[in-house]
């Protein structure tokens, strides 16, 4: 009885400790997960436990494991740890990310230059269609990031450069006037994040 007390004031502190570390109110930490405050402060006290699905999407919230909330390690120790593997996983990813995108330009570059090798045709308009299909390839890679600001650029850059490629390879028809598509596009786009978070606080 005693451990189980032990394992449940370690959690509190723990959960205190990231939510004071990430700098937000017991108020915010509520609004993000539907719960009220006083759960919150409950939770911190060491009076109750969140279940085991609601104790997933914190480590997910705080970019932990549940390793952590357990541990009575020393918190800076912990947080000095967990902050170097992040580092480390953004770089892997970062790379992983570029690799992925350089593969479009080289594909593009291959195009380019058999066009105009075999046919003597200068397509350099490759090279405008290569930008779209760089963020295709950045979407991808949203799930992995998972930030609203990063998945909010890349998804307006597509567009954005997708009409730009269209505008720009049908250039002589003077269609300029489709880039007034964008204005009820990036207003969706908007609206998604919006919804989105709302969502989340219902859940």
């Amino acid at each position: 009885m005693q451990e189980n007390k032990d394992i449940k004031q370690i959690i509190a502190k723990n959960l205190a400790n990231l939510r004071k570390n990430k700098k937000i109110t017991q108020t915010e930490l509520a609004e993000q997960f539907g719960y009220s405050d006083k759960a919150i402060s409950k939770w911190e006290n060491g009076d109750t436990l969140p279940d085991i699905q609601t104790l997933y999407q914190l480590c997910e919230f705080y970019n932990v494991t549940l390793d952590f909330l357990v541990s009575e390690q020393s918190f800076d120790e912990k947080i000095k740890y967990i902050n170097h593997l992040n580092k480390r996983v953004i770089i892997n990813n970062s790379l992983i990310e570029l690799l992925y995108c350089s593969f479009v330009w080289i594909l593009a570059v291959i195009i380019y230059v058999y066009l105009y090798t075999f046919s003597e045709i200068n397509y350099w308009q490759i090279f405008i269609w290569a930008i779209p299909a760089t963020t295709i390839v950045m979407l991808l890679f949203t799930k992995v990031w998972k930030q609203k600001l990063y998945t909010f650029i890349v998804r307006s850059l597509f567009f954005w450069t997708l009409v730009t490629a269209c505008y720009i390879q049908f250039i002589e028809y003077n269609i300029w006037p489709l880039f007034f598509l964008m204005i009820p596009i990036q207003v969706a786009l908007i609206l998604t994040i919006a919804i989105n978070d709302k969502l989340k606080i219902i859940k």
